[in-house]
């Protein structure tokens, strides 16, 4: 067996081994992992959307578990030429699911990419965290902000184009776009990884 096909798996077994007790992980501690990540949705949610407060975020359980946020409009706003008046809230969820994929991908990544050392996985797993932070600020609460703004351009005015940045931003998530930015930030972390190893190996030369 060549050394590529050697690799690859190597690659195939350690997926087969992990990801089901990644999925399984994700499954029994989603909802905590979920309510960390709450203020940082909270907090971006209010970003992008300008003259908005957010009243309540919070992780509610119907059928399955979901981010549910509601919203006041914290001043009179025109949209749409139409009048918002001020005190008007909006209720949103969006399935918590959604949050686990990045952790997931990123962490089956550092554990199942082929010639690492434990040690050099655990330092992977470290360097993914501030991409998992990106990740979790570039999904949720903007889908959720999306979602708000539909459904404002809709009770406004319902024959109007509710596309907008944050509409196609979330089509993109929806199409793949979630899986494609997990796996192109599992790809910058090795790069990082790769960067560290060179200058410590120039370091020590």
């Amino acid at each position: 067996m060549s050394p590529s096909r050697r690799d690859a798996a190597g690659l195939a077994l350690r997926l087969a081994l992990w990801l089901p007790l990644l999925l399984w992980a994700a499954w029994r501690w989603g909802w905590h992992y979920g309510q960390f990540f709450l203020p940082l949705y909270r907090a971006v949610l209010e970003l992008a959307l300008p003259g908005f407060g957010v009243v309540r975020f919070h992780i509610a359980h119907t059928h399955e578990f979901v981010f549910e946020a509601q919203v006041i409009a914290e001043r009179m706003l025109v949209m749409e030429g139409r009048v918002l008046p001020s005190g008007f809230t909006i209720d949103v969820h969006t399935p918590m699911y959604l949050a686990l994929t990045h952790p997931v991908i990123l962490a089956a990544a550092a554990l199942a990419w082929p010639g690492l050392t434990w040690r050099a996985r655990l330092l992977r797993l470290a360097l993914s965290l501030p991409f998992l932070f990106l990740l979790e600020a570039l999904d949720v609460p903007l889908v959720l902000a999306s979602s708000i703004n539909d459904l404002l351009t809709y009770s406004l005015n319902p024959g109007a184009d509710a596309a907008s940045r944050l509409v196609d931003w979330v089509r993109v998530l929806d199409g793949g776009g979630r899986f494609a930015l997990s796996l192109a930030a599992a790809l910058a972390v090795a790069g990082v990884h790769d960067w560290i190893h060179q200058r410590r190996r120039a370091s020590s030369a």
